[in-house]
């Protein structure tokens, strides 16, 4: 009976373990911070976007998946079209999807998938050709002037019906076949908006007279101390009235035009991912065409979509979304971030420059669930951006750890800034960058009061104490790597590496490369020219522990 009870045990406490790790991901919050769990594991997307049509067809994909696993990305975001899913009304042909998924699976890679569907880029390009031609059916926004141009109407209930049809249906399908749970993630349509004011269809202009929904107001009350700028100061100069028309609280100004409009965009998305998760609940997060000039007029940019001026609009709006998130190819990456980054919104960055340093800081300032560049395959012979990649696989136990402790935060050199001062329990941290000209970024991590982990390249750091009378120290610092989550020191830098202790020199880890020099180096006298190669030395980021004491 003993035995017999042991075994029960066992093959109880095995099939719980089997329940578990089949759970779908799923987003968990946790002191303040939002991680994605995979297999009720944190999951850390160190991804890329591929170009819009590099998933159109099995053989073009079929390549691909190989390049992307070594460029050590273990995620990526993927195309699905609405017109190759449903060619025909109520005919789907998955065979796309099942493509994405079993390359992925094949390459070791996770998927976001993305629906362009009724929108991407504030265009309808994605539609089926049996959407495009009913004019009538799925009718198109309206110019000022009575024109119909070629983008699908957020006010059109039948498109919005049968999107979410499509959406579902590819939904339970993915549910059906992913059994690995190679989709973690997905995105209905693409950076939404329209490039004018608002729809002039006499539906949109007929609500626009109407009553602001009691949604959103009811959101508005309760979150007036924090609401965006943008939102608050709108409902300002109506002195926050909290019952009326959108004309009557807002005022009859772009400001009015474009909340009404998101309500529209955001409240059409909501219904398609509601009908998406009732088939499998999947997390949901929407993209930004960001604004790219403060003095831009809703309009400029895609008027409707989920910039950061009117994120609240889109929270109140579409509850079935998780995460609203930037698409950055400005260069004030890091002002942008921060805009993004709140306590209901967590930061996920689908597409911008491939530049890696951007990601060091996105995971280790503002705990990012992902950071992606767009047309990632285009980066694949980028030799920092591929070892950059390889680094943070190789720490990203750490910043899973440290993330939401305040113990991790990050720089990252923009422009001509000068570093700053961080702080981390009594040490000040005192940043330079050794390389101006050259990327400099990294990731400190204050892993005990005496010691510190500091990932990135092109840094040098200084460390004092905050308490008054106290004087701080560097003891040692070890050049290393980790493997298998196990340190491995490699370098005891000491004299000339840190100034005798003085300074922690975050050089980074340099490699040798044959190059070919170019005709025009010979041509301006280059003393290798008239050999058949030189050597190049590539910088890298490295990893670096750092011992401290005070007196």
């Amino acid at each position: 009976m003993k035995q017999m009870a042991i075994l029960y045990t066992f093959l109880l406490a095995f099939s719980f373990s089997l329940i578990n790790a089949q759970k779908i991901p799923y987003l968990k919050k946790t002191n303040g911070m939002t991680q994605l769990m995979v297999n009720e594991k944190p999951f850390l997307m160190m991804a890329g976007e591929v170009h819009n049509s590099s998933a159109s067809t099995v053989e073009y994909m079929k390549p691909l998946f190989p390049t992307l696993k070594s460029m050590n990305l273990n995620s990526v975001f993927v195309t699905t079209a609405w017109e190759q899913i449903e060619p025909k009304e109520g005919v789907y042909d998955f065979s796309l999807v099942d493509a994405i998924i079993d390359n992925a699976q094949n390459n070791n890679l996770k998927v976001c998938l993305l629906w362009f569907a009724s929108w991407k880029n504030g265009e309808s390009s994605y539609a089926p050709m049996w959407v495009k031609k009913d004019t009538k059916r799925f009718f198109r926004v309206k110019t000022k002037d009575g024109r119909a141009i070629e983008t699908l109407s957020p006010f059109c209930e039948a498109t919005k019906i049968a999107d979410a049809k499509a959406f579902a249906a590819m939904m339970k399908h993915i549910k059906e076949y992913d059994k690995n749970q190679t989709v973690i993630l997905m995105q209905p349509q693409n950076e939404v908006g329209m490039f004018q004011d608002i729809d002039y269809n006499q539906e949109s202009l007929d609500l626009y007279k109407k009553q602001v929904p009691a949604t959103l107001m009811s959101y508005l009350i309760k979150n007036k101390a924090n609401l965006d700028d943008y939102v608050k100061s709108a409902w300002a100069k109506n002195n926050f009235k909290t019952e009326g028309t959108w004309t009557s609280i807002f005022g009859d100004t772009p400001e009015s035009k474009a909340f009404f409009t998101t309500w529209q965009y955001a409240s059409y998305i909501n219904f398609v991912a509601q009908s998406g998760r009732a088939e499998y609940n999947l997390p949901m997060m929407v993209n930004a065409w960001i604004v790219q000039k403060p003095e831009d007029l809703p309009g400029v940019y895609p008027n409707g979509g989920p910039v950061s001026r009117v994120m609240d609009i889109w929270k109140a709006a579409a509850p079935a979304i998780d995460i609203q998130s930037p698409d950055i190819y400005l260069p004030n990456f890091k002002e942008i971030v921060a805009m993004y980054h709140r306590a209901d919104n967590p930061l996920l960055i689908p597409e911008s420059k491939a530049e890696v340093g951007r990601a060091y800081y996105a995971y280790g300032q503002h705990d990012a669930i992902c950071f992606s560049p767009f047309g990632i395959e285009d980066a694949s012979d980028d030799f920092l951006f591929k070892k950059g990649y390889s680094v943070l696989n190789e720490v990203q136990h750490l910043i899973k750890k440290y993330q939401g402790t305040g113990k991790m935060q990050a720089v990252l050199k923009e422009g001509n800034e000068q570093a700053p001062e961080l702080t981390f329990g009594d040490y000040k941290l005192k940043v330079n960058y050794e390389k101006p000209d050259e990327p400099c970024f990294g990731i400190i991590i204050q892993t005990s009061d005496e010691e510190f982990t500091v990932i990135g390249m092109n840094l040098k750091i200084f460390f004092e104490s905050t308490k008054k009378g106290e004087i701080g120290h560097i003891g040692q610092v070890w050049e290393g790597r980790y493997e298998n989550e196990q340190w491995i020191p490699t370098r005891l830098m000491n004299g000339d590496e840190t100034w005798h202790n003085a300074v922690a020199r975050v050089f980074g880890r340099t490699f040798k490369s044959s190059v070919d020099l170019s005709d025009e180096e010979k041509k301006q006298g280059n003393p290798n020219a008239y050999s058949p190669e030189t050597k190049k030395v590539i910088t890298a980021p490295g990893v670096y522990k750092v011992m401290t004491y005070k007196r």
